[in-house]
């Protein structure tokens, strides 16, 4: 690295300056970092950006002065992990700087840190690593200058608790531990970065080292244009165009001074001769004032120190234009449709200036009965894009249709007379007239405390609006609870009352609704009001007193249903069901519950035998019913046994020369002897035993028999058991 100073060149010793860093815990596609001092010209930014994904990348690291930013070292990538560091050297001074960060996507969880450093100019040697355990480090680099800044810098899953031996921790991000950490070695030799983390975790780590090279100061001057265009200027108007100066070099430039050639070109704005510091600007200000017609061309030449040329050259262009006053109007005729006599109506007329110099509008001069200008003063001269407005007024004072014409003067080129029509037609005024939807409201019996509404509409049955100014009510529970006043109806146009009864007490009640209009017919229209109020009278009816089962197979279900039904004129609360007897149970059907008159609810009931038999039970459903308070439903139904037989088959006996007159069953009980069960010899070789039992086994044995009642040997017994 480079050691030596030359003339006019700045050194200063390694030193830090500044921090700051930024860690949005959302996913952020941009970060901005702002320093919280002012920057010294010459310094060092180091710009640290971590992230916890590998599929986002850096796509630029800018800052408001204008810095321009190198990669350093990276991406390193670990286990859903990047870092990278990026630097500008030689910075501007100035007195607010924001870094902004962008990536390719929304990176998550992104870490920046900013830091500014002193007497540091180039980047020597970097390392990096990555890996996952209670501590970090960047691997090992060998400086090649005996004065240097060892930056390092880790981005973590968990977090970093301290600096490594030696360095001095510049910041550790809050909430994500991201540590960024320094010293100064006098000496080259290899050098690496480490950190103490929280708990193991995985981590990238980096090194990068910056060495004190010199910088020599230059003068530079940079121009924001190369040439002017000022297009089509106005012969004996003008126009102007700015340029920037700015010190882009590292020591102060002196522009000395700027000079213009071209017909119709002229410096206006900016004072010569100016010292700019780096990264000062100047701005000078160009008009061009064309006296002829056709295009023009010049030159501004601006002469100063800069290490780049001691004379820049600024081309300029422009073309004069003829003047061509022009005025356009936003119609060529006004209607304005049926008006009542002895009313107004307003339309409005615009007129603009369309040309590439000014225009004068002289007068306007209106003819036509009823139609007059009520806004507008001229003579005006009106530059180009710039507008007036007339308005103008039709007031007839008799029936039937009206024509005018309004007569504009001006200098414009498109005509010095221009004339727009006029139109329009009397009406005879006419009565407001308001039509009430009815001149009765009847309620009808509501229950005490209970509300119900009607609606009323008014309707503007004339052919001019009419004000509804007010509705006042009497009569007590009576109220209009919908509807704002006062309201102007237009013709045919409607407004709707919402009314309620309320009743607080038993009896007929009757009111009125007053409501006062503008109307034709009468500025008061009444609308009477009845209703009773009645007793709350909740009922439940059960849709039977009884349900029969039938009979049922012992271990066998079914159902049957039973209906409630809200009988009375209020809601009827059903508050529960209890069901007593053996077998039977409710299986359908929610408590307590609340049924509007006419509603009903469903309750499903079953009975399922465990005995046979006859078996009874009661459902008992308990509400507030008026009719009340306890309805029983009485059930029966019977359980029946599952009836069983044996059925038995033989073979005829064959080779026998005794003939068989008959056959006899015999059957034995569990382990007990043998028993006829046929009264008589049986001719079939087939028999049906019905009286068994369930769970009981039986064996089975069968003789034949000869005429003289000889039996045979009993066959094999055959044994069964009845489930």
């Amino acid at each position: 690295m480079a050691s030596g100073i030359d003339a006019g060149a700045q050194s200063s010793a390694i030193g830090f300056a500044q921090k700051n860093s930024a860690t949005p815990q959302a996913a952020s596609a941009t970060v901005n970092v702002k320093y919280s001092a002012a920057q010294t010209v010459g310094d060092l930014n180091v710009v640290v950006v971590g992230w916890n994904d590998t599929t986002s990348t850096v796509q630029s690291v800018k800052d408001s002065a204008g810095n321009v930013y190198s990669l350093a070292i990276g991406p390193t990538s670990g286990t859903a992990l990047r870092q990278s560091i990026y630097y500008a050297a030689n910075i501007a001074g100035v007195s607010s700087n924001t870094v902004t960060v962008t990536f390719s996507q929304a990176a998550a969880y992104p870490d920046v840190r900013i830091l500014e450093y002193r007497g540091v100019t180039a980047v020597d040697v970097t390392a990096g690593a990555s890996g996952s355990s209670t501590s970090a480090n960047s691997g090992a680099a060998t400086t090649r200058s005996p004065n240097e800044l060892v930056f390092g810098a880790n981005t973590v899953a968990t977090a970093t608790n301290a600096a490594g031996s030696g360095f001095t921790s510049r910041v550790i991000t809050t909430p994500d531990g991201d540590i960024a950490e320094d010293k100064i070695v006098t000496t080259a030799g290899s050098n690496s970065t480490k950190a103490t983390l929280a708990s193991s975790g995985p981590w990238v780590m980096q090194m990068v080292t910056f060495g004190t090279v010199a910088v020599t100061a230059t003068p530079q001057i940079s121009a924001s244009a190369g040439s002017l265009s000022f297009g089509s200027v106005t012969v004996n108007s003008s126009g102007t165009q700015s340029l920037t100066l700015t010190s882009s070099g590292t020591a102060p430039v002196t522009v000395s001074s700027a000079s213009v050639s071209g017909t119709g070109f002229s410096l206006v704005g900016g004072t010569l001769p100016a010292t700019l510091s780096p990264n000062q600007t100047l701005t000078l200000q160009v008009k061009f004032a064309p006296t002829a017609t056709g295009s023009a061309a010049g030159s501004l030449t601006i002469s100063s120190n800069s290490a780049s040329g001691s004379t820049r050259t600024v081309s300029l262009s422009g073309t004069g234009a003829t003047t061509t006053p022009q005025l356009s109007f936003s119609a060529t005729s006004l209607s304005f449709g049926s008006v009542t006599v002895n009313s107004s109506a307003t339309k409005s007329l615009t007129l603009t200036s369309t040309g590439t110099s000014p225009v004068t509008v002289n007068s306007a001069a209106i003819t036509g009965a009823g139609f007059t200008i009520v806004s507008g003063s001229l003579p005006v001269t009106l530059n180009p894009t710039q507008s007036v407005t007339l308005q103008v007024q039709f007031l007839p004072t008799a029936t039937g249709s009206a024509s005018g014409q309004i007569t504009i003067s001006s200098n414009s080129s498109t005509g010095g007379t221009t004339a727009v029509t006029l139109g329009g037609t009397g009406t005879a005024a006419t009565n407001p007239q308001l039509t009430v939807g009815a001149t009765s409201l009847s309620f009808g019996s509501v229950t005490v405390n209970t509300a119900t509404t009607q609606s009323l509409t008014l309707t503007s049955s004339g052919t001019s609006p009419v004000t509804v100014s007010s509705a006042a009510i009497t009569g007590t529970g009576f109220t209009i609870v919908a509807a704002s006043f006062p309201v102007t109806l237009s013709p045919t146009q409607s407004v709707t009352l919402q009314v309620q009864f309320d009743p607080t007490a038993t009896g007929t009640a009757s009111g009125q609704i007053a409501i006062n209009s503008n109307s034709s017919k009468g500025s008061t229209a009444s609308v009477a009001l009845s209703g009773t109020g009645t007793a709350a009278n909740p009922q439940l009816t059960v849709s039977a007193g009884s349900l029969s089962f039938g009979s049922v197979t012992v271990n066998t279900a079914t159902t049957a249903s039973l209906t409630l039904t809200s009988t009375g004129t209020t809601p009827v609360t059903a508050n529960s069901a209890t069901i007593t007897g053996a077998g039977f149970t409710i299986i359908g059907g929610s408590f307590p519950t609340t049924l509007n008159p006419n509603q009903t609810a469903t309750l499903k009931l079953q009975f399922e035998p465990t005995t046979a038999g006859a078996l009874t039970g009661q459902l008992s459903i308990s509400s507030n019913s008026t009719s009340g308070s306890t309805a029983t439903v009485s059930l029966t139904g019977t359980g029946t046994a599952v009836a069983h037989q044996v059925d038995l088959t033989w073979d005829a006996p064959s080779g026998s020369s005794d003939p068989v007159a008959g056959y006899n069953i015999y059957r034995a009980t569990g382990s007990g002897s043998f028993t006829r069960i046929n009264s008589s010899a049986d001719t079939a070789v087939s028999y049906v035993d019905s009286n068994v039992v369930s769970g009981t086994s039986y064996s089975y044995q069968v003789t034949s028999s000869d005429p003289s009642g000889q039996e045979s040997v009993p066959t094999s017994p055959v044994t069964v058991t009845i489930p």
